[in-house]
């Protein structure tokens, strides 16, 4: 039976960490990858837990804009992205820091 971490679900392992700065009004591309995998890793998943210091935007596949999902310091974003794929933010004020935890659950 898995243990119930910080989020409140099954995450077994902890892969790893990026940060991203994203500037007020600017947008950051950053690819996502995942660290076990090896060899080719186009049909890999990441599941990502995606918090923030201040407001931003998150955008799974491609650039962020103002339309795309809003994030602020008090949310926690669970997704999945492709290995490989590209994950944007769109600093809203300030310069917020993106913290993007990459898991096993």
């Amino acid at each position: 039976m898995a243990d119930f971490g910080e989020y409140g679900g099954p995450i077994k392992k902890i892969l790893g960490s990026q940060s991203i700065t994203a500037l007020d009004g600017d947008n950051v591309s950053t690819i996502i990858t995942h660290e076990d995998q090896t060899g080719n890793i186009g049909d890999s998943t990441v599941v990502m837990i995606i918090t923030t210091t201040g407001n931003c935007y998150i955008e799974i596949g491609s650039a962020a804009t103002t339309s795309s999902f809003a994030l602020t310091s008090t949310d926690s974003l669970i997704c999945k992205i492709r290995s490989q794929a590209v994950l944007g933010v769109w600093g809203n004020g300030g310069t917020p820091t993106i913290t993007v935890k990459k898991v096993v659950c």
